[in-house]
């Protein structure tokens, strides 16, 4: 009877034994089905944050490449500033958090996805950036790096803000095209953007550089904000229009309040002034200014050459006042100033600073 016993409970043990054995291959079989790659994860994420976006009204966003290149980087970079300030994730809206894996490797399964979208929808601020009404578009990227998980979605949105403290907000139209230098200049010289006053901490240059964009966007014209860095100060926004004729054409609309102008005659009296101007940008010169009605060129040897011309106006103009001058010499003179100040006009502008950057966002 004992040897019976000890062989029933040997056969308990041995089927215990099995038990756990297949228990334990089930386990491993079913964590090793359910890992998924970081390029899974990234699809996931995507439709999670479209299926969120339309069960709040809002428009699915498509997939965009050159995006998923940006946030791919941003995330293997460990989300280095560096990489951020040197490529378009400067001025695009983003969102960026990671997940630490304390004593363990890190693991990407099929709930990965679901898990992280929820997160990123109980935090504010990431949730305002999945639910911009205004995007169209986005990017996902997701690596591993040592026991961290790195995320980052982009948006085809500009993460920039207004006077108030809003985010600006650009209305694209889909069926809005480039158009001639010439309609663009009769759209512009007809708008009143630049009659607004320019307002610290209310309407600022992003402010008209908005509002001219969505007013061109809205009349069928293609329109890009544009932002500037400068060596020293705050940045400005433009606009630009890639015309079908004259190529890249940038426009500063800010109204007064921002810059005043400069008479030609140098008394400083009042003048009446439009604050519709051509700029001229280039990295490592100063930003040009020159008035809509008198910009005929826009490449930036023609503003230097502008510039020139006013400081032989000038000069021209202090050698008339001097008082040293014959009659017939003041006669000469006179025709010469005249004959400037038909092509340069009554007043200039002085440059912004000198331009380190610029980010054109279409």
């Amino acid at each position: 009877m004992l040897i019976k016993r000890l062989k029933n409970k040997r056969a308990v043990l041995l089927i215990s034994s099995l038990l756990i054995i297949v228990f334990g291959v089930v386990i491993l079989s079913s964590c090793i089905a359910s890992a998924v790659t970081a390029a899974e994860v990234e699809d996931g994420i995507y439709t999670q944050v479209n299926k969120l976006r339309q069960d709040n009204g809002l428009t699915a966003l498509t997939r965009d490449p050159t995006l998923d290149g940006l946030a791919r980087q941003l995330s293997a970079s460990q989300f280095s500033k560096d990489l951020e300030n040197a490529t378009e994730l400067h001025y695009l809206l983003h969102n960026s958090w990671w997940v630490s894996y304390t004593g363990s490797s890190p693991r990407l399964v099929q709930d990965t996805a679901q898990e992280q979208v929820e997160y990123c929808f109980k935090n504010s601020d990431l949730r305002d950036a999945m639910l911009r009404s205004e995007a169209r578009a986005t990017g996902v990227g997701v690596a591993i790096v040592g026991n961290k998980v790195y995320y980052t979605q982009v948006f085809d949105v500009l993460n920039a803000a207004g006077g108030n403290g809003s985010p600006i907000r650009l209305q694209e139209n889909p069926q809005a095209v480039d158009v001639s230098w010439e309609q663009v200049k009769e759209f512009v010289m007809n708008d009143d953007t630049n009659s607004h006053t320019y307002i610290p901490g209310s309407f600022v240059c992003a402010d008209f550089a908005a509002l001219l964009h969505n007013r061109a966007e809205a009349a069928g014209i293609k329109t890009a904000y544009v932002s500037v860095d400068f060596t020293e100060g705050p940045g400005h926004a433009l606009d630009a229009f890639n015309t079908t004729d004259r190529g890249l054409v940038y426009i500063d609309c800010t109204g007064p309040g921002f810059q005043n102008p400069i008479p030609g005659d140098s008394v400083g009296q009042d003048i009446y002034a439009e604050y519709d101007k051509v700029a001229y940008i280039e990295v490592g010169q100063p930003y040009g200014l020159i008035s809509l009605d008198k910009a005929t060129s826009f490449d930036y040897g023609f503003y230097e050459q502008w510039t020139q011309q006013w400081a032989d106006y000038e000069a021209k103009v202090a050698l008339y006042n001097s008082g040293h001058l014959t009659y017939k010499e003041l006669q000469v003179l006179r025709s010469q100033i005249d004959s400037l100040r038909t092509i340069l006009g009554d007043y200039r502008w002085e440059p912004l600073g000198i331009v380190t950057r610029v980010d054109v966002h279409w």
